[in-house]
């Protein structure tokens, strides 16, 4: 039975057991690799995978190892260790996947926890965090006003990991009101950064993913002479100063020649190795990523 990318649903991997014949070798572990998010939204999915592999020798695998009873937090078993054996031949491997947010829950995780997974070295910190409230109108005033602009962040969690952004209302007040809407709209979710150039930028927010997509407004240019260094977010716009919309950039390196040509809006608070990860993806000709680097959801973060 290969098994190989497969993968198991939570009530499948209690039913599943294969036997291993008795005078067989006694088995090597299992090589492990767990992809869990660094953040986690209070109220939200906290996507979680497991894969162990046997790449030279049969690997006996304890199948509490794939459910959250492999998880300790702060600590502490997450969950209840499951009863079972599943044996995994020479060079195959097996996935699981499941929502670690509901024995979050359970447990009553509400701060910054660290974790660690039995097979895995070390352990591994995540941050907490908490959505803003719904029924939000960023863009009228006197629902959010300019100083309560500074209190909210924006998380862009992407295919290559999370960046956190922190908004400069006090350089660009209708830029930011404008990204912050965006954001909290779901404009963002599923959208590509459609250009990336190492030592410059990456740029992305354009529904199309072509560059050449707009959003629902146009906007008057707030430039400053905020300088374009590493982290800073600033808006895209034609050739018309008054022509930014939906497409946004994050420097990567220092462009000078950008200031005061630009709307600075934000500044990345984390996230510098998911930026360094997306702008030195393999290009096209046409600084394309050749596979999509996109923005899988856009979050606005309550004020701490």
């Amino acid at each position: 039975m290969k098994l190989s990318n497969l993968f198991f649903g939570a009530l499948a991997v209690v039913a599943v057991a294969l036997s291993t014949p008795a005078n067989s070798p006694v088995a090597a572990k299992p090589k492990v690799q767990a992809d869990v998010p660094s953040t986690y939204i209070v109220g939200q999915e906290f996507p979680v995978t497991l894969t162990y592999s046997a790449p030279d020798e049969r690997v006996d695998l304890d199948l509490y190892r794939l459910s959250s009873g492999a998880f300790k937090v702060n600590g502490e078993p997450l969950a209840e260790r499951i009863e079972g054996e599943l044996s995994l031949p020479k060079g195959s491997s097996v996935a699981f996947q499941f929502d670690m947010a509901i024995d979050l829950e359970v447990m009553g995780v509400d701060k910054n926890f660290s974790y660690s997974v039995e097979g895995v070295e070390g352990k591994r910190d995540v941050s907490v965090l908490r959505a803003a409230p719904k029924g939000l109108n960023f863009m009228d005033p006197e629902s959010v006003s300019n100083e309560a602009l500074a209190g909210y962040r924006v998380l862009l969690h992407t295919n290559r990991g999370d960046m956190i952004a922190k908004m400069y209302p006090h350089l660009a007040p209708n830029h930011v009101r404008n990204f912050l809407d965006l954001s909290y709209s779901g404009f963002y979710d599923g959208v590509l950064f459609h250009r990336v150039i190492p030592g410059f930028m990456i740029q992305g927010g354009d529904p199309q993913g072509t560059g050449m997509g707009n959003g629902p407004r146009r906007l008057n240019a707030e430039f400053s002479s905020e300088p374009h260094v590493r982290g800073i977010l600033s808006m895209a716009r034609t050739g018309d100063p008054n022509s930014a919309s939906c497409q946004f950039f994050v420097m990567h390196a220092t462009a000078s020649h950008l200031n005061n040509q630009y709307s600075v809006f934000g500044m990345l608070e984390s996230g510098f190795d998911t930026l360094d990860a997306i702008v030195m993806s393999p290009r096209n000709g046409q600084d394309r990523p050749s596979e999509d680097q996109k923005i899988l959801s856009a979050t606005v973060l309550a004020p701490q």
